[in-house]
């Protein structure tokens, strides 16, 4: 989707081979599917292909292939995070910054409590305006090119919320820093999706909610150390920090898709390390494409004909709607509220922001290990007890009073933020990658993004006007919630560490495939 594919006629997709068909038919098939080479065009796939394939590496080209040295990859991966970083201050900045302009006139101004309710709900509402026109310049533009566009909203931001005159430039700068949130939701899980291994594609993944939620804990503790001026000029100049964006990569998939193979082969070795054999990773991002393929990418709403891509987009929206309605948003925006409403300490609410960092850490160690699906389990499982608990507790506080349920019910908070953040939280934004086929990526996770902060938008909202921040059924209502997506992703999640994009769709459409592909690509095309 990021550019035109090359003039080559697309594979067709095979029917189901019939018993008794030979070995020797099924690569028949394969031949026969296979478009006329073109040695003599220059830059073309099927030139590459021929140079490599004339190529015999000794072994110790051969061994060297499996030398992988991912300092390159880690390096990206932190430098296209650095807008996640930032878009997780801007989340955090309502709750640290409410005491301050509320109370303390910090601003010159008091905005009365509905005018406050808009200034949470504007960042949401920016995110959500700005995701979809972000699926168009990624396919224009690219992953790197995307990213770096907006540090210059993002400066324009901070300067607006730093030194805003009157209300109306505080929103301003609130919904300018949501558009920039937005685009980093849709830009960044794509971007480490297609610069990571299959084996590092979890790893990689979670950094994007991870550096979030380091933002949201950064901004949570230092606004419990200074004034919000402060603050507001402190955030500001850790814009700077988006400069070293330019120092990353362009995923290799997009050059291959402009056809500029050698700018490809040079991405994957800063990537993957200078010993790095590309052949056979570049063979895979060269390999012809299935008709379906070959649709998406010319026509991306014609993907939506396909079977496997409409069961993908359905389970995506899901997650994406559970995502913001489970209570999440509660925890972030209305912490310093609930820690009040309990009669606690104000300074515990910024303790939060620990679990979620835990929860984070739990989730980088155990998604490659325990895997998607079962994580997403467990955790909802913790959440669901969680806010059981909490809503019991602010319920026989409210009724009878008392010294020990405030702390009952606090400890419970922790523990739901901690398995949000391990589960539902983090691999909403994996999956949403991971379970879309790479030609609807940028379509599909705009689609899901935008849905994914339109929730969020009306939970804040809903919370806020009907003040039901404190209200021991609404944690009720979170644990419903928590139960359905247990549910859910017990039925229709599919486990997809270690798989393939191609495995994983073969698993959703239940169809048998046969494509040309090359003999490293072999055990990627299991027929499911």
């Amino acid at each position: 989707m990021f550019g035109l594919w090359p003039k080559s006629r697309p594979v067709e997709e095979a029917q189901p081979e019939q018993p008794g068909t030979s070995k020797s038919a099924k690569q028949a098939v394969k031949v026969e599917n296979k478009p006329p080479e073109t040695p003599n065009a220059e830059g073309s796939r099927s030139a590459w292909k021929l140079k490599t394939s004339a190529e015999t590496p000794d072994p110790e080209e051969e061994y060297s292939m499996y030398r992988v040295n991912n300092a390159g990859l880690y390096k990206a991966t932190f430098f296209s995070n650095i807008g996640s970083f930032l878009f997780g201050i801007a989340m955090g900045w309502s709750a640290g910054a409410e005491q301050s302009v509320m109370h303390k006139r910090s601003y010159g101004y008091t905005p009365s409590g509905l005018e406050w309710n808009y200034v949470c709900i504007l960042l949401t509402l920016g995110a959500m305006f700005w995701c979809l026109p972000t699926g168009f310049l990624l396919r224009w533009c690219g992953c790197k090119r995307t990213i770096l566009a907006q540090l210059l909203p993002n400066t324009l931001g901070w300067c607006l919320t730093a030194w805003g005159q009157d209300i109306n430039m505080l929103y301003a700068g609130r919904f300018i820093l949501g558009m920039c949130g937005g685009a980093h939701c849709v830009a960044v899980p794509i971007y480490s999706a297609e610069i990571s291994s299959v084996r590092k594609r979890g790893i990689m993944g979670v950094c994007f909610y991870g550096a979030c939620i380091v933002g949201v804990f950064y901004s949570f503790l230092i606004s419990s150390f200074l004034e919000i001026r402060k603050v507001n000029l402190i955030n500001l100049i850790l814009v700077l920090l988006g400069l070293l964006q330019f120092l990353m990569p362009e995923t290799p998939a997009y050059y291959v898709k402009r056809r500029k193979l050698d700018r490809a082969e040079n991405s994957l070795r800063l990537l993957r390390g200078k010993h790095y054999n590309v052949n056979n990773e570049m063979a895979r991002l060269t390999r012809d494409p299935t008709m379906s393929e070959h649709d998406q990418h010319q026509h991306p709403r014609q993907g939506f004909k396909y079977q496997e891509v409409r069961r993908s987009l359905a389970r995506v929206l899901v997650l994406a709607v559970f995502h913001k309605l489970c209570g999440s948003y509660v925890f972030i925006f209305y912490s310093y509220e609930l820690v009040r409403c309990l009669t606690l300490p104000h300074p515990l609410a910024a303790g939060l922001g620990v679990p979620a960092l835990v929860g984070f850490l739990v989730c980088m160690c155990l998604v490659e290990r325990m895997g998607r699906k079962h994580l997403l389990i467990v955790c909802s499982a913790i959440m669901f007890f969680a806010t059981v608990v909490i809503g019991i507790g602010f319920k026989l506080f409210l009724e009878n009073g008392g010294d020990i349920l405030p702390w009952v019910t606090f400890i419970c908070m922790p523990v739901f933020v901690g398995a949000y953040t391990a589960g539902l939280g983090t691999l909403t934004w994996l999956l949403t990658v991971e379970l879309l086929v790479p030609p609807m990526r940028p379509l599909g996770c705009s689609i899901a993004a935008t849905v994914n902060w339109l929730c969020a938008s009306l939970a804040i909202f809903w919370y806020s006007s009907l003040k039901l921040v404190c209200q021991p059924y609404l944690f009720l209502v979170f644990a419903i919630i928590a139960v359905i997506t247990l549910l859910f992703s017990l039925a229709f999640i599919p486990e997809t560490r270690g798989m393939s994009s191609r495995k994983i769709q073969h698993r959703l459409g239940k169809q048998k495939v046969i494509t040309n592909i090359s003999s490293s690509e072999e055990s990627d095309a299991e027929i499911v």
